[in-house]
């Protein structure tokens, strides 16, 4: 299936006679947007592997979909791990607001990040970042200022370090640096969404950041469920030219407790024998491993998820 078609069949919310199930939504944050084409690529092994109708629905952020997936509204979803967590124990922004219905499908990948630069700035480091002005507000997600947060700590800086630029979500942040208003923004290496920043401005720099042990506990106080990465170069991933220091935590593709067992396990099918399909649509998506989908995290997984994982012998990890 050529993209072109994928992206027709997103915008085009119409009944197929061909159609062989009711359609699947899988909530992702704005069309253009990192989580965006991921929504994209697992829609389109979903369809040629498994039949399986999924659209992606795009949302201002994705923890807007949260409590929609909760519901059932929404069949599916794309979110991080940190955002899950609090979602699912009701902590953090969803203090008395607990979503219990939420269910784990699989562990998609690692987003791996960096803070990034044009390439002719003279910005080096975290710490030339003093003084700059870096996106902040973030009201319509749960991790935009935590992430700001933990990559200025790096550098053993702080948001009273800077000059705060408003923004209400990731894709915003993008538009805010492409059009110069802020002189750094979150990097998401693999990213077809920063491979068009990274045309637009002229090239990207990718920060190195700090990986000492006291860098990586100031990580861990901040935003426990990341960790650091010495990201190599590869011919897929544009502007890392050398070896790199990266941030990163897991996303995951959820959905709720009454999910049939049946769109689970058709799902797990074809994210199992997609890879390769997958990472021709998203560089980053070399990084999900099929035998890494059963992550140990404290959160529950769709009986059907955990009975597939059984099945095919992929262990908790």
């Amino acid at each position: 299936m050529s993209l072109t078609k994928i992206l027709a069949a997103v915008v085009v919310f119409t009944s197929s006679t061909a159609a062989v199930a009711e359609p699947i939504s899988i909530a992702t944050a704005r069309q253009g947007s990192s989580t965006h084409n991921l929504g994209l690529a697992v829609s389109t092994v979903a369809a040629e592997i498994s039949d399986l109708d999924i659209r992606p629905l795009p949302f201002q952020s994705t923890s807007q979909a949260l409590p929609m997936v909760d519901s059932n509204e929404i069949g599916l979803g794309l979110e991080n791990a940190y955002a899950l967590l609090e979602a699912s124990s009701g902590a953090g922004t969803f203090e008395n607001f607990q979503q219990k219905n939420l269910r784990l499908v699989a562990r998609l990948l690692p987003l791996r990040m960096t803070v990034g630069v044009r390439a002719d700035s003279d910005i080096q480091s975290v710490a030339d970042l003093k003084g700059m002005r870096l996106p902040a507000g973030f009201g319509t997600t749960v991790t935009g200022e935590l992430l700001i947060s933990t990559l200025l700590a790096t550098g053993g800086l702080d948001y009273d370090d800077v000059e705060q630029v408003p923004v209400a979500n990731f894709s915003a942040m993008a538009d805010a640096f492409i059009a110069g208003d802020i002189d750094a923004y979150i990097f998401v290496v693999g990213s077809p969404r920063d491979a068009n920043v990274s045309v637009q401005v002229g090239g990207l720099r990718a920060i190195d950041l700090n990986d000492s042990p006291e860098t990586l506990a100031n990580v861990k106080e901040i935003l426990p469920v990341a960790s650091l990465y010495e990201l190599e170069p590869a011919e897929n991933l544009m502007d890392i030219d050398d070896v790199t220091t990266i941030l990163q935590y897991d996303y995951f593709v959820y959905t709720n407790d009454a999910r049939p067992d049946a769109d689970v396990t058709a799902l797990l099918t074809a994210l199992q024998g997609g890879k390769a399909q997958m990472e021709e649509m998203v560089a980053s998506l070399s990084w999900f491993l099929p035998e890494n989908m059963y992550a140990d995290v404290p959160m529950p997984y769709h009986p059907a998820a955990i009975a597939f994982f059984e099945a095919q012998g992929i262990e908790q990890r």
